[in-house]
């Protein structure tokens, strides 16, 4: 069984997944079965056992229960509103859409955010192009609160309600394999970005050449991909940026090639865009 970014897993014991939450001590010491240790990684991660999983929520079958529902309350009635006008704007069908975080549970209160799903890289584009536009209809109002979020373009207010809108990937659009890593320390470098097309999913992922060692190994001159695993750091860079990379250098062995993770565990891990 595949889970994807903003399927949420409700445990036999109660526990909600769904990404972070949980600090690793405690569960090593109450609920070691949580836990997996990576050999590779040479750290200790978060993994459900499937037989332990009472109820997977994903956010499509969010919407599609909310769109069944009679009496939706106005925060549910808004999201769908909005979900609806984004859908006939950009001519992508409401299965392409869905709803996660505190609506999806039904936790939601006067100002939880509405935070909606786009499914597919492609889909995620035309929606983010069609919020610019509507803000210029006055619609909607974009966040300017920080450069992230003016980059991004993907966090604002429709009718009062502050919304984020956030891309998962496909079904065709995963890419899961084993992988045999060796780490190599932390390094920061600097490098040119030659692709973003995954840049907008968690984990994001930037194609990268032009490397250039600020600290760490040297090994890092050879980066090809920058992977974050912080969603902070989704669509900040597009082609042909340069940006500052600081996290975890890995190498996968049967390939023979090097990325630099943000997310690893190190402290001041972070990502930014060199002006030009």
């Amino acid at each position: 069984m595949i889970f994807r970014d903003g399927d949420i897993l409700h445990t036999r014991d109660g526990f909600i997944f769904y990404t972070f939450g949980y600090l690793i001590s405690v569960f090593n010491e109450y609920f070691p079965e949580y836990l997996f240790y990576s050999k590779d990684l040479k750290k200790h991660l978060f993994a459900v056992p499937l037989k332990l999983v009472e109820e997977v929520y994903t956010p499509c079958s969010a919407l599609t229960s909310l769109l069944r529902k009679q009496d939706r309350d106005w925060l549910e009635e808004k999201i769908v509103k909005l979900i609806k006008l984004l859908s006939r704007r950009t001519s992508i069908p409401l299965e392409f859409f869905g709803v996660h975080g505190s609506i999806c549970l039904g936790m939601h209160g006067e100002k939880s955010d509405m935070d909606v799903a786009v499914y597919g890289s492609s889909n995620y584009r035309s929606v983010i192009q069609a919020l610019k536009q509507l803000e210029k209809e006055g619609t909607i109002e974009l966040s300017k609160s920080s450069l992230v979020e003016i980059i991004k373009c993907n966090v604002g207010w429709f009718e009062n309600s502050r919304f984020v809108i956030n891309a998962i990937r496909l079904g065709e659009e995963i890419k899961c394999k084993k992988e045999a890593v060796r780490l190599h320390g932390e390094a920061l470098i600097k490098c040119r970005v030659v692709d973003d097309s995954e840049s907008m999913f968690r984990p994001s992922i930037y194609k990268v050449e032009s490397c250039k060692v600020i600290e760490g190994s040297e090994k890092a001159r050879k980066v090809e991909k920058v992977v974050s695993m912080v969603g902070l750091y989704r669509s900040i860079a597009k082609r042909g940026d340069w940006i500052i990379v600081k996290g975890m250098l890995e190498e996968i062995l049967e390939e023979e090639q090097f990325r630099i993770v943000i997310g690893s565990g190190l402290e001041d891990e972070y990502m930014g865009l060199i002006p030009t």
